[in-house]
């Protein structure tokens, strides 16, 4: 088999950041400010600062040993193995339909017919799964890519209003409404930030994982945070509120560029938000789930490495065929995607217990947690008060999506989820594990 191991910090750092930025980057600051006022720059630092505090247990067991199975693999090795394949089971749903989502949403930008639209959205599942079977470095690569691409529009953005960024403006209407509304903000942004935390998954091609998959979790993190306060400062200081309040960035960055160029920030940094965080989607399934597929929690054959290019391709193949029924289909696989909203905070949530009882277990185990910067220095009853805190602000998450989500993806959560652990309950009494 080829060796597949060989993405370093600045690959994982890109899928990590990709992860996060979606399409929500172009109308998350004028709805925020709608809501919050201009003050939400601080709201970001705030999120950053909760999105930190939610990421502490993964860094510990990302940094404890090598788990190629990610997420998966972490929870089944330090919890009882019936956790990791509830794991398992969850990572399916997401892995497949938010990569239909994603796809569905990129090809709407063109302004197509419906037809036309989900045809251009299954060419590019196609497009993307069939990248990720070339192997992780060519997937790794188009990350890049497309990163640059987005973080050079963001950038542009960044630019041309920053100049214009009035103090008046942003001491003018801070924060609107009640301070609930302010924390609902922080809260928003923790949840969004929490999607750095699925470089855990790309473990098992990650050269060196135990340093570079913790630091590529703490660049992306830094590099997110920092995106998104100066974005907020640029869309709320640079017009009156009256004018960027639950608008779009288009609306300041017209006032003092050309329409064409506005124009083409919109569509192409809107393609790139998507397209990043649906190739990081992809890998964020495949590796977990193929070393499920290892351990006997899905069939073996689906699990098997190309020995040239070390990718799962009949998992990706099966994971193909599944993103692209409900595009030929005409559901809504947006609507599937977000009945899983919760339960990716819950994967969360088992990690922080499992890095919890693994320093409670073992606190010889604190000599694996070195080469983190501060934690490495944190004595054994500090980690796991921050694995603690950081349940916390899981379950805290968890409250706040079920205030939000409509009966009907609360509904479609639970389902799930009882599926998940039926599923897992009964094959965890037949599977039979062949990892060496």
């Amino acid at each position: 088999m080829a060796s597949s191991r060989s993405l370093h910090t600045v690959h994982l750092a890109a899928f990590g950041a990709g992860n996060v930025v979606g399409l929500g980057v172009m109308s998350m600051a004028g709805i925020g400010v709608g809501i919050t006022g201009t003050g939400l720059w601080l709201a970001a630092l705030v999120g950053g600062l909760g999105g930190a505090f939610a990421l502490v247990p993964q860094l510990l067991a990302s940094s404890s040993g090598d788990y190629p199975g990610g997420q998966y693999q972490q929870v089944g090795t330090l919890l009882p193995p019936v956790f990791g394949g509830i794991v398992a089971y969850i990572l399916c749903f997401p892995g497949c339909f938010d990569i239909s989502a994603y796809a569905l949403s990129a090809a709407q930008l063109l302004g197509l017919p419906t037809l036309p639209t989900r045809l251009t959205a299954a060419l590019v599942v196609a497009l993307f799964l069939g990248v990720h079977m070339l192997g992780a470095r060519i997937a790794a690569i188009a990350q890049l890519v497309m990163a640059v691409l987005l973080a050079a529009a963001l950038g542009t953005y960044v630019a041309v209003t920053m100049p214009h960024v009035r103090l008046a403006n942003l001491a003018h209407y801070t924060f609107l409404g009640s301070p609930l509304a302010f924390l609902f903000a922080c809260v928003y942004m923790t949840f969004m930030m929490n999607g750095v935390a699925g470089v855990a998954n790309y473990a098992a091609v990650a050269d060196r994982p135990r340093m570079t998959v913790p630091r590529a979790m703490r660049v992306s993190l830094l590099l997110v945070v920092v995106t998104y306060a100066l974005i907020c400062v640029a869309d709320a200081g640079a017009l009156p509120i009256a004018q960027v309040a639950n608008q779009d960035l288009a609306v300041s960055l017209s006032a003092f560029v050309p329409a064409p160029v506005t124009v083409a920030f919109v569509v192409g940094g809107s393609a790139f938000a998507l397209l990043t965080t649906l190739n990081a989607a992809v890998g964020c399934m495949a590796y977990p789930v193929a070393s499920a597929c290892t351990d006997g929690w899905l069939p073996r054959e689906l699990g098997e490495r190309s020995a040239r290019t070390g990718a799962p391709v009949r998992l990706l193949s099966v994971g193909m065929i599944a993103a692209e029924c409900p595009l030929i289909a005409g559901n809504s696989a947006k609507t599937v995607s977000s009945s899983v909203t919760i339960l990716m905070i819950v994967v969360q949530a088992m990690v922080a217990v499992a890095a919890l009882r693994l320093i409670l277990r073992d606190g010889s185990s604190l000599c694996a947690f070195r080469s983190l910067p501060l934690l490495g220095r944190v004595p054994q009853s500090g980690l796991a008060a921050l694995c603690i805190v950081a349940l916390l602000v899981d379950l805290l998450l968890i409250a706040w999506l079920l205030y939000t989500m409509n009966r009907l993806l609360i509904i479609g959560n639970v389902v799930i989820f009882a599926i998940t652990v039926v599923a897992a309950v009964i094959v965890n009494k037949y599977r039979v594990d062949t990892r060496p």
